[in-house]
């Protein structure tokens, strides 16, 4: 039988799919290559993740420390302003009324009234001065007449001649706790003072709202006006009441430009004055 006469070896499977293999083989690798990257990146997210959560969380607890010192240090504060106050009120004040009482005196049998009468005017003065000092260190009447009447006192006494104050209210809260009520006296005490001191405004008015979503305060004044980033604690006092509003769980903002004036506002929420315990005269 004639059999054909073999001219050369026949191709075995590796020679004839070589350049498959390769390709196959070149896209595992690939694959892998890309599988360990993907793996190596979400490892390395996981734990940029982690190292971000354990950031905002020293972040967190930081405010935390700093708010409550914050809070210490106003308490402070204002524990140092009821000592001077009570100081001023139980002794200075006292002997300026016994002054003024022996000038009287002294005004009455003197033949010369007129000295007697200037060093009396004089002693009145003070006098007058140093009770509204005391007071504005530490004003009790917020206890006895409420924020409301308060707040018309503290407008009538910083008004003077030249500068206008005007006070507004309306459905202010009939509870209110007293660190809220002092929160709010001390920030129109301090935005009226740098209305007052920086602003060679004219005119100043005071809004005290009560509302649905809780109690807003404003302090407008048409001063000159500031650039608010640039004023932010350089003694103007702006850090000073958005701590104390924080303090009570309230925020403070404030609108002003160079030549438009300033308004101050206050929001205190509805369940911070729910938590009140104090019955005010409104």
């Amino acid at each position: 039988m004639y059999q054909p006469a073999r001219t050369s070896r026949d191709p075995d499977l590796w020679e004839r799919y070589e350049g498959y293999f390769l390709a196959a083989g070149a896209v595992l690798g690939t694959q892998s290559v890309l599988i360990v990257g993907l793996l190596l990146q979400r490892r390395r997210r996981r734990l940029a993740e982690e190292q971000l959560r354990s950031s905002q969380s020293e972040l967190l607890k930081i405010y935390a420390r700093n708010r409550d010192l914050g809070a210490r240090l106003l308490q402070a504060q204002e524990s140092e302003r009821s000592r001077i106050a009570g100081e001023l009120h139980d002794d200075i004040c006292q002997r300026m009324l016994l002054l003024t009482m022996e000038l009287e005196s002294l005004r009455r049998s003197d033949e010369r009234p007129g000295p007697a009468a200037e060093a009396l005017t004089v002693a009145k003065g003070i006098s007058k001065s140093l009770h509204e000092l005391s007071h504005r260190l530490h004003p009790t009447r917020l206890r006895l007449i409420g924020l409301v009447g308060a707040l018309e006192q503290l407008s009538h006494e910083l008004s003077r001649a030249g500068v206008g104050i005007t006070f507004t209210h309306r459905n202010v809260p009939a509870l209110m706790s007293s660190e809220v009520m002092l929160c709010l006296f001390r920030t129109v005490q301090e935005a009226l003072q740098n209305a007052i001191k920086y602003s060679g405004a004219r005119e100043m008015a005071v809004h005290l709202i009560g509302g649905p979503a809780g109690l807003t305060l404003s302090v407008i004044d048409d001063g000159v006006g500031f650039d608010v980033e640039e004023a932010w604690g350089k003694g103007l006092g702006l850090a000073s009441m958005s701590e104390r509003l924080e303090t009570v769980g309230g925020s403070l903002e404030i609108q002003s430009m160079p030549g438009e004036g300033t308004q101050v506002t206050a929001s205190v929420p509805l369940h911070v004055l729910e938590a009140g315990d104090e019955v005010l005269a409104v």
